[in-house]
């Protein structure tokens, strides 16, 4: 069995390089240390074991093509949950796609390099594993950030292109506060006292930028890990009310398409005693052979316009694709 590789920068920080193996932990295990990745659904969770000093390795790729669909046939599935929304009592939603597009996989350190000069207020990764194959991002979201007693999280929704110099509508201040509401409100159902709320101001990610609030507040205490499982996943990557959202989101993309998020809008980063630095695990690829498969995503709300969500999550895969054309 060949090694496994995690390679990762955390923003404005050194890249940390390692061989070792992913171990596969029980989802609901909230007391871990170290390197920690969870899937969106929260069926799996894996830990990173380091072995020995770095050298590259072959990477795994999988065998199984992750499913794209054609933009009509997003459409009609955006149609159909714009329509079934207001029956389940809906008011957020994230509708998520693959696009595949070539990539050759061997230019995958390269790729890795030149996410982490490219955007240096980003977290960036690259991962690789028999269980779970090769995945690589460039995310700009917190999930938790904690040092000491001190906790830090965000709420990042609302999505438009830098280039286009347009005003947020509406439409963008409701999803960010969506993401605000349920942040600050899982919190205090936790009974942790919020120290501050900062937002929500502009906040730019590559080519596009997002409505942003910074939220402060005191663990008391508390397993960073079991205040980031509470959040997880936030409306960011899935919707109000959670349960009917997650439910929604497994019968449209899961059984109905065949598209499985995977590690897509899962959690990921570093967990230790003393600091604790977790990212929702957005704008990211699997690469296959001579394939790389991003994966995207857009807020719906009874507001939403199909057309202009698709178009949204191209401008979204662009954080990766225009740095394939560099390479």
């Amino acid at each position: 069995m060949s090694e496994d590789i995690l390679c990762y920068r955390f923003p404005n920080q050194e890249i940390v390089r390692e061989n070792g193996r992913f171990n596969e932990v029980d989802p609901a295990q909230n007391k871990i240390k170290g390197f920690v990745i969870s899937d969106f659904y929260k069926k799996k969770k894996f830990v990173f074991e380091a072995l020995q000093e770095f050298k590259k390795r072959p990477l795994h790729l999988k065998q199984e093509i992750p499913t794209s669909i054609s933009k009509a046939a997003y459409m009609d599935y955006a149609s159909m949950v714009l329509r079934i929304m207001p029956t389940l009592n809906i008011q957020k939603i994230v509708l998520s796609r693959i696009k595949s597009t070539a990539f050759a996989s061997e230019k995958a350190w390269l790729l890795f390099d030149t996410l982490c000069s490219t955007y240096p207020n980003a977290f960036i990764y690259m991962v690789s594993s028999e269980s779970f194959g090769t995945w690589i991002g460039a995310s700009p979201e917190t999930l938790l950030e904690a040092h000491g007693d001190n906790g830090f999280t965000m709420a990042l929704a609302g999505t438009k292109e830098i280039q286009a110099k347009t005003e947020w509508k509406e439409k963008e201040y409701a999803e960010q506060r969506f993401v605000s509401e349920y942040i600050t409100n899982t919190l205090k159902e936790l009974q942790v006292d919020i120290v501050e709320v900062k937002g929500p101001y502009t906040s730019p990610a590559g080519n596009i930028e997002h409505l942003r609030s910074d939220i402060s507040f005191d663990l008391q205490k508390k397993e960073a890990t079991d205040i980031a499982e509470a959040l997880h996943p936030t409306p960011a990557v899935c919707g109000v009310p959670k349960k009917e959202s997650i439910n929604l989101i497994e019968t449209v993309e899961l059984n109905d398409q065949g598209h499985d998020r995977s590690l897509y809008c899962g959690y990921i980063g570093f967990v230790s005693e003393k600091k604790t630095k977790l990212y929702v695990n957005l704008r990211c690829c699997q690469l296959t052979k001579n394939k790389a498969h991003i994966y995207v995503g857009g807020g719906y709300t009874m507001d939403s316009n199909p057309e202009k969500e698709w178009e949204e999550t191209e401008r979204k895969s662009e954080t990766l694709s225009r740095i394939f054309d560099l390479l």
